[in-house]
C-alpha cells in the first residue's frame, strides 16, 4: 500500500452543492478541494484515507488540539472526500521530479494507521508472522489500484462482506493447531487469549496441514459489532499446505461446514461485475445484523489466482458511511 505517491489528476467536476468547491477524481478515489486550486492532467502528491499525517507545515490546517492527523473518509456538502490531495511543492525538491505513480511516503513522514489490538487479545508474542507459510492478511484498495480491479473483473468474482474485526491466522500442522497469529505476530498460546479461544473451537481435521485466515470478532474487539458472547472466528480464506493452494470459495464454505464447524464471511454477490462504481455502490449498502453500515466487501477471483505477495487476487472496497470504532 501507497502512503503517498505521485499521481495525475483524472478530471475535475463541478461540486453539486458548493460553488466554491470542486471534485478531484485521483485514481478511483474523490477528493474535494478549491475550485481553481487543481487542474485535470497535473501531477500531484495524492495520500489516501486510513494514513497517519507527520505535523508539518503543509499538513497544519488539519490539526486538531494533540490528536494525530488521521485521514479519514468525510463528507463536505453532500458529496464524499477520501484522502488528501497537495501540490507538488510539499516534496523535498529532489523527489518532485520523480515519476508518476512513485511512492513518496517515506519521504514525507506518513504513516500507515493501524487499529490498537485489545489488551484481550493482544496476548504474549513468542515470533513474527510466518510468512514463509502465508501472506498478512491486507488487501489493498480497489480505489488505488485500477488495473488490479480490471483484471481481477476480467473473470468472475465473489464479494463477501468486510467485517471490522482483528485479523487471525492459524497454522495447522498434521491436524494439530501449532501456530495462532494476530496481523504480524505469532501469538504464546493461552486460555484467556481471544485469538487462542477462538482456535480451539475449531474441529481440526486429522493430519491437515492449513492455514486458516480469518477475522475474529467478539468481546472487546471494535466494539463487539455482532454482538458475540465469546471470541468468534469467521473464516475468509484457506490454503492447503499440502499442494500450496487456495482454496476456492466454494471449497472453503465446505470445509467450514463440514469440517471445521466454524463461520465464515457471508458473501453478498458473485459472477461478473461491470465496474468499481458498481463495487462502490455495492459496498455503500452493506450492512450488520443490527442495520448499521458495514465496513466494506472484498472482491477475490473465482479461480483463486495468486498476487505476486502470495494472496489470492482480489482487494477490498470500504463502505463510505461505516466509521469504525
Amino acid at each position: 500500500m501507497k502512503l503517498a505517491s505521485i499521481e495525475t489528476i483524472r478530471e475535475i467536476v463541478p461540486h453539486s452543492n458548493a460553488d466554491s468547491l470542486e471534485i478531484a477524481r485521483v485514481l478511483g478515489w474523490q477528493v474535494i478541494v478549491r475550485k481553481g486550486q487543481f487542474k485535470a492532467g497535473e501531477s500531484v502528491v495524492f495520500i489516501p484515507i486510513d494514513t497517519i499525517l507527520p505535523d508539518a507545515e503543509w499538513s497544519a490546517f488539519l490539526k486538531r488540539g494533540d490528536k494525530p492527523i488521521r485521514l479519514n473518509t468525510i463528507r463536505l456538502r453532500g458529496e464524499y472526500s477520501q484522502g488528501l490531495i497537495q501540490p507538488l511543492s510539499i516534496l523535498p525538491e529532489h523527489v518532485r521530479g520523480w515519476q508518476v505513480g512513485a511512492d513518496v511516503g517515506g519521504e514525507l513522514g506518513v504513516k500507515k494507521y493501524e487499529k490498537e489490538i485489545p489488551a484481550c487479545l493482544s496476548g504474549e508474542a513468542v515470533g513474527r508472522f510466518p510468512l514463509h507459510l502465508a501472506p498478512k492478511t491486507d488487501e489493498d484498495n480497489g480505489l488505488s489500484h485500477p488495473e488490479l480491479v480490471q483484471h481481477t473483473l476480467s473473470k468472475p468474482c465473489i464479494a463477501t462482506l468486510k467485517l471490522d474485526g482483528s485479523s487471525c491466522t492459524i497454522v495447522v500442522t498434521d491436524g494439530k493447531i501449532t501456530q495462532v497469529c494476530s496481523r504480524n505476530l505469532s501469538l504464546k498460546e493461552s486460555t484467556t487469549n481471544g485469538f487462542w479461544i477462538a482456535a480451539r473451537k475449531l474441529k481440526i481435521p486429522e493430519r491437515a496441514n492449513l492455514v486458516i485466515q480469518g477475522e475474529l470478532m467478539g468481546p472487546g474487539v471494535q466494539g463487539n459489532q455482532l454482538q458475540l458472547s465469546e471470541p468468534t472466528l469467521y473464516v475468509y480464506q484457506i490454503k492447503d499446505l499440502d499442494d500450496g493452494r487456495w482454496l476456492t470459495d466454494r471449497e472453503m464454505v465446505d470445509m467450514c461446514i463440514e469440517k471445521l464447524d466454524c463461520n465464515w464471511v457471508p458473501s453478498v454477490g458473485d459472477g461478473y461485475f461491470v465496474s468499481i462504481e458498481q463495487l462502490q455502490g455495492i459496498a455503500d449498502n452493506v450492512t450488520l445484523t443490527d442495520g448499521s453500515p458495514a465496513e466494506g466487501i472484498v472482491v477475490r477471483r473465482y479461480d483463486t489466482e495468486a498476487m505476486g505477495n502470495g494472496r489470492p487476487l482480489g482487494f477490498k472496497i470500504i463502505n463510505r458511511k461505516y466509521k469504525d470504532q
